[in-house]
């Protein structure tokens, strides 16, 4: 759907608007506490890599391990969640919403949210390919991390367990995105060349 399509129907209403950051860090921290299926798995999630997390302890034997190897694990796996999978992670969902017709993309760091962001100008997301995205980078940067995690040993299980969790806080903002748009059958996110994100529901 084109941005004036959706925005000249009668049958589409604007049911929230997202300016700046503190707009986003409220709306984050609202909707990722609410109780439905998305963030029922999200937090799911995080509890199914802590019990893996002390199964693999145990297992393993890891306490006997060198604390050395702790610390460049788990540093290591820090520090690439917040310098590189953040940019590969904005670079792929860019990449998306190429395919999905955007026409320009602009990229920020922005520190009151701590996470590289991205913001498509003038452009309209339906509600089920914003999922799809999401699923997307949460397979390739959270679950599949924490999976070979088991297959792994020494630094690299460290290294992928942080991974895994580290990105999964910095996905946070997708999944409360989702938790806001799961109450509603059909709506489309628009982005406006203001940095402005407008969230669009259909009408009864």
């Amino acid at each position: 759907m084109s941005p004036e399509l959706l925005k000249n129907k009668s049958n589409y209403k604007n049911v929230l608007s997202i300016i700046d950051s503190a707009d986003w860090l409220l709306f984050i921290t609202t909707f990722i506490r609410r109780n439905n299926l998305i963030t029922k798995l999200y937090w799911s999630y995080l509890l199914a890599g802590f019990v893996g997390f002390i199964y693999i302890f145990f297992s393993n034997e890891l306490i006997a391990i060198d604390h050395r190897l702790w610390i460049v694990g788990l540093t290591g796996g820090l520090l690439f969640s917040l310098l590189i999978s953040p940019v590969l992670h904005e670079l792929l969902q860019a990449l998306c919403f190429k395919v999905y017709g955007a026409s320009s993309i602009k990229f920020n760091w922005n520190w009151n949210l701590f996470r590289f962001n991205i913001q498509a100008n003038d452009f309209v997301l339906s509600k089920r390919n914003y999922y799809l995205i999401c699923i997307i980078t949460f397979l390739i940067f959270s679950i599949l991390p924490f999976i070979l995690a088991f297959f792994t040993n020494g630094i690299w299980l460290f290294g992928l367990l942080s991974l895994s969790f580290f990105h999964a806080l910095y996905a946070m903002k997708d999944l409360a995105v989702c938790s806001y748009l799961y109450k509603f059958a059909n709506c489309y996110i628009y982005s406006s060349e203001e940095n402005k994100t407008i969230f669009y529901k259909s009408l009864p």
